[in-house]
């Protein structure tokens, strides 16, 4: 039988003692939750140990069932460059370290997160078919309504959200010949009980991925701890903790959101009619050949003459004027996107210039060699190439070094 831990009333913390009021265009910095004393080590015996299928099943359902909790989230990488990654989210680029949010969950249709950031906080909140989200850093609060689709996971047979055992037994039988799923006994975390759960490729040699490791709440089933590694690096490329982690009611309080003082408020138009508007050619369709996929596409396409390290070409999707090649599968899968008129990154890149976005953001570009330059993002467990060259747009992206994407592009640029 699973012992659970106990905490008495005075050593629990109370965050929602005292609900912080929207403050505006500057919702004050390092407002985190009181942190309470650690939980002790129970005695006893932790919660059992349960095997991979047992725990992916409750872990996909958790969107849907988990109980109301809030908690402090934590988030480290060395995957993008800062200046990339604050441009992205607006223009603050002034962030740098790790990065710390507030989390409320009261249900599958209830969620409150608040990024905090020195030059304002970024507040996300829903509430139902209600989704407000506020930008500190320029004042501007976005309103608009949840589309109903989407807003409940797949059903199991049984009538409960998450993956069916059939589906579970069908995921780890696909990933079986390429990756090594793990999990082992509970241990304790802060106080909490958590699961044990490890992703690595069977195959090294094909990625830069190491492994991924994570720590699954043992009640709430969401993760309360989750570390990508790198091949060569001893310590995490990416990490996500989550601390003082309570699981229980969360006042109603906490998913409204009031138009802070001043703020400019923004409703994008009703998208209603997108599902009317959507093309069957936008549908992806697999083509046999580069040839049919030309047909499809409207457009000359070009394959690697050698993809990185001899890998096949796998599949062609076509997609109305764009198209995905993928050599190679699973971990070691290279991916080479097109895309017709020339339209400057239709990768991480787009809308960028060669030397950032405003002078701000300078993206590395590399020589491919006559007169054509690619914007390249690098990082320890892969590299993304994006250019343009004839009236086509190209994206090549893999876990493999940087050089080895330049070679292949460099060959695909010769032809």
């Amino acid at each position: 039988m699973r012992r659970r831990c106990h905490v008495s009333s005075e050593d629990r913390m109370d965050p929602e003692a005292s609900i912080d009021r929207d403050l505006g265009p500057h919702i004050r910095r390092g407002a985190l939750p009181r942190r309470g004393r650690r939980w002790g080590r129970c005695p006893g015996r932790a919660a059992r140990e349960l095997t991979e299928k047992e725990l992916l099943s409750p872990l996909t359902a958790a969107p849907e069932n988990a109980p109301d909790f809030r908690g402090t989230v934590i988030a480290e990488q060395a995957l993008v460059p800062e200046g990339l990654l604050g441009a992205s989210e607006g223009g603050d680029t002034g962030d740098s370290g790790p990065r710390t949010a507030r989390v409320w969950r009261g249900g599958p249709d209830r969620l409150r997160a608040e990024l905090q950031g020195e030059n304002g906080d970024r507040v996300l909140v829903r509430n139902g078919d209600r989704v407000s989200a506020y930008d500190g850093t320029s004042n501007t609060l976005k309103i608009g309504d949840k589309p109903e689709a989407g807003l409940r996971g797949a059903a199991a047979p049984d009538g409960l959200p998450g993956a069916s055992p059939e589906n579970i037994d069908e995921v780890l039988a696909e990933i079986a010949p390429y990756s090594k799923l793990t999990t082992g006994a509970a241990v304790e975390v802060s106080g909490r009980w958590a699961y044990p759960l490890t992703l690595e490729p069977k195959d090294k040699s094909a990625t830069l991925v190491e492994r991924a490791e994570t720590l699954v709440d043992a009640e709430a089933f969401v993760p309360l701890l989750l570390e990508l590694y790198a091949e060569g690096n001893p310590e995490p490329v990416a990490r996500y903790e989550a601390q003082d982690f309570q699981v229980g009611p969360v006042p109603n309080a906490r998913f409204e959101f009031e138009t802070p003082p001043g703020a400019t408020v923004e409703r994008p138009e009703p998208r209603a009619d997108r599902a009317d508007e959507h093309r069957e050619d936008d549908e992806p369709r697999e083509a046999a050949s580069v040839k049919e996929a030309s047909e499809l596409a409207g457009f000359t396409v070009e394959e690697l003459p050698e993809a990185p390290r001899g890998r096949e070409l796998e599949e062609i999707m076509v997609a109305g004027d764009g198209v995905v090649l993928t050599y190679g599968s699973d971990w070691g899968a290279v991916v080479l996107a097109e895309k017709a008129r020339g339209k400057e990154g239709i990768g991480p890149f787009r809308d960028a210039g060669a030397g950032g976005r405003g002078g701000e953001l300078e993206i590395p570009t590399v020589d491919l060699g006559g007169g054509v330059q690619a914007r390249e993002l690098s990082t320890p467990v892969g590299t993304v190439l994006s250019w343009s060259d004839g009236g086509t747009s190209y994206t090549l992206a893999g876990s493999v070094p940087a050089s080895e994407l330049r070679e292949a592009a460099r060959g695909l640029l010769a032809r």
